[in-house]
């Protein structure tokens, strides 16, 4: 049984966990759809259980983002605030020293 707050997709999805910049996984789930041709356009379902997830309806608007190094696109609800990926000077500052103390020991890890 799932825990009280935790979101559990309606459909049987894949969970994947994403290491992110400050170290943080992040659970997501991952679908796969088919493109197909509507009028002079390619398009892509979105499931019902996704919209109603995100409170998005026929006619709704959203911001489409595509990444050319990775390759991704991301969909996401117009006005959506974006997660916060800006990496705190505390941990610049840490990872300099990081860096410092265990530079010989990542040398060889790198060449080997």
């Amino acid at each position: 049984m799932p825990k009280k707050g935790v979101h559990t997709p309606a459909l049987p999805v894949e969970p994947i966990l994403d290491k992110s910049v400050h170290c943080q996984y992040n659970l997501f789930y991952m679908l796969t759809q088919k493109l197909y041709k509507n009028g002079n356009s390619v398009v892509v379902t979105i499931p019902k259980e996704y919209l109603n997830d995100l409170k998005l309806k026929d006619g709704s608007e959203v911001v489409m983002e595509q990444n050319m190094d990775s390759g991704l696109i991301i969909i996401s609800k117009k006005g959506a605030q974006k997660t916060d990926t800006k990496i705190s000077p505390e941990f610049l500052h840490w990872l300099d020293s990081f860096n410092k103390k265990y530079a010989p020991a990542l040398k060889e890890l790198a060449r080997r």
